[in-house]
């Protein structure tokens, strides 16, 4: 699972349903190219596929009860569509990962700059 915004290390989602969870292992850093990121509201972001774009996070092997969890908070098929995509990892590897897709369209003057890897 790549993951970006509250479900990062450190941050809300990820205090709720990762930390100290068997099920769930951290497996690296990582950058999404392809998808930018918006502040889809003011609590949490969006990534959208976007040609020339790319999105850091971070990669979480996860079991398949976590991963229904995660749907739900997601609210999968609605807000967001969860799609694999690849992710090439800090340790240069790249793996294919599911990542939750912002299923509206953005408002261009929220996208996030981000620095290219």
């Amino acid at each position: 699972m790549f993951v970006y915004g509250t479900l990062m290390r450190g941050k809300g989602n990820y205090r709720r349903f990762f930390q100290g969870n068997p099920d769930v292992k951290f497996v690296d850093e990582g950058v999404a190219e392809g998808l930018a990121l918006y502040n889809v509201t003011k609590h949490y972001p969006g990534a959208v596929p976007e040609k020339g774009a790319f999105t850091r996070g971070e990669v979480f092997c996860v079991s398949r009860k976590v991963l229904r969890r995660l749907d739900l908070l997601e609210d999968e098929g609605d807000l967001y569509i969860r799609r694999k995509i690849q992710v090439r990892l800090k340790s240069g590897t790249t793996v294919d990962a599911w990542v939750y897709l912002w299923n509206r369209t953005p408002d261009p003057a929220t996208r996030v700059s981000e620095q290219h890897p």
